[in-house]
């Protein structure tokens, strides 16, 4: 080796620095419910697509949320909501009872591969709150339920 020759470990002009590690995530505030939820870090809230008072929450890795007032046309109940998802052919359909709602998720296998469909319906400061996805894992359907569930004033 000559004087000046880059050692082992010496950082290079265009080497990429490691990445950060992913931040934790945290209260997000969704203004037009006045709630906020835990979601992953770097996520957003942006307004509801199809003009419902609400939000899409997006975030890192696919997290796509969406968080509204539950409309008229919504599964009031847990029962409704799996009726509705018989159109789907769901495969591992759960649902799961909250102290202020309900929860279900489910998959199915489509011309696109696998989706995985969370709707969560809760009552929280006296309005229903509709939050669901569908998503392309397991590991974002969880992400998403955990989201829905962790939901409050």
């Amino acid at each position: 080796a000559k004087p000046g020759d880059a050692k082992p470990g010496d950082a290079k002009p265009g080497d990429v620095k490691p990445a950060d590690a992913p931040k934790a995530g945290g209260p997000l505030d969704l203004p037009k419910l006045g709630l906020k939820g835990d979601a992953p870090a770097e996520s957003n809230a942006g307004d509801a697509i199809g003009g419902g008072v609400g939000h899409m929450v997006q975030g890192p890795g696919g997290f796509v949320a969406t968080v509204e007032v539950a409309s008229d046309t919504r599964p009031k109940t847990a029962e409704d909501a799996k009726k509705e998802a018989d159109m789907y052919t769901p495969k591992n359909l759960k649902d799961e009872k909250l102290a202020d709602g309900w929860a279900i998720t489910f998959d199915n296998e489509g011309g696109l591969g696998k989706n995985y469909f969370v709707n969560v319906r809760r009552d929280i400061d006296g309005k229903s709150i509709w939050c669901e996805t569908t998503s392309s894992t397991p590991e974002q359907q969880a992400s998403v339920l955990a989201f829905c569930k962790s939901l409050k004033k």
